[in-house]
């Protein structure tokens, strides 16, 4: 990973990996492969090993974060999605708002923020680089519903646990790029969105037993309050300490069960 933070400065840099560039700020004009292209805040731009890039004029101070693979992974990632030859970036760069522009600021965000679980990582990595890579379209005949049924039910069943997307691919007896693709394509969300779902769901239904919100997030799998909260905040539009104190009122003094005892009976 690295970031350059209001650079007015013109710089030539030479590649040594397939890197996913994603312009926050400002606006510069770059040579790359005989051509000038210009990149404003919420564009990407790509590069691929042994190719150079130029600045040739900075229109406002720029800030800018770069993630860096490793040919080796993208290689490994190219002929997962089936591709054959030279292994290229589609292009050398998408404009704001695209499809793929978007997945590349969710990857860098969860790249960055300390307490993105593993699946959330590598769920947008890998889509990021197969969206990047190859523009095949989530055709129905191209999804795998079979795989995608027994993804859901893992992620049901291990929802308390830490999950990896690897982990979930195999169980699934499928290719992560394709899995994810599918999965995004038959249900609507990527798979770590999914369990995010999953997970707060399971702590509704322990809240309104009366569960603590602490017992809750070790109980499905948050860990802490401060991320149970924030995605219970967000998916219900209220807070867990509220959502329980709602179900507190209503049962109007009937005995409320131990925390162990009700997320043994949920």
């Amino acid at each position: 990973m690295l970031r350059v933070e209001n650079e007015d400065r013109l710089r030539t840099s030479y590649a040594e990996h397939f890197s996913v560039v994603v312009v926050y700020e400002g606006a510069f004009e770059g040579w790359y492969r005989g051509r000038v292209r210009s990149l404003v805040a919420g564009a990407v731009k790509l590069k691929e090993p042994g190719e150079v890039h130029r600045n040739v004029r900075v229109e406002a101070p720029f800030t800018l974060q770069a993630a860096a693979f490793a040919p080796e992974m993208v290689a490994a990632a190219a002929a997962a999605l089936g591709l054959r030859g030279p292994v290229h970036f589609r292009a050398p760069k998408f404009a704001p708002g695209e499809r793929e522009s978007r997945l590349a600021f969710a990857m860098h965000a969860a790249l960055m923020r300390p307490d993105a679980p593993e699946i959330e990582r590598a769920t947008l990595v890998t889509e990021t680089l197969g969206v990047l890579l190859s523009d095949e379209p989530d055709e129905p005949r191209k999804r795998a519903p079979r795989a995608v049924r027994l993804a859901r039910a893992f992620l049901h069943e291990a929802v308390a646990e830490k999950i990896t997307l690897d982990a979930l691919a195999d169980h699934a007896g499928l290719d992560k790029f394709h899995l994810v693709r599918a999965f995004r394509a038959e249900v609507g969300l990527p798979p770590y969105e999914y369990l995010t779902h999953v997970r707060i769901a399971r702590a509704k239904a322990l809240l309104e037993r009366g569960v603590l919100v602490a017992e809750v997030a070790q109980a499905v799998g948050l860990y802490d309050e401060s991320q149970l909260h924030r995605h219970f905040r967000r998916i219900t539009g209220i807070t867990p300490g509220r959502y329980a104190r709602s179900f507190a009122a209503a049962r109007n003094g009937q005995h409320r069960p131990s925390g162990r005892a009700a997320i043994a009976a949920q």
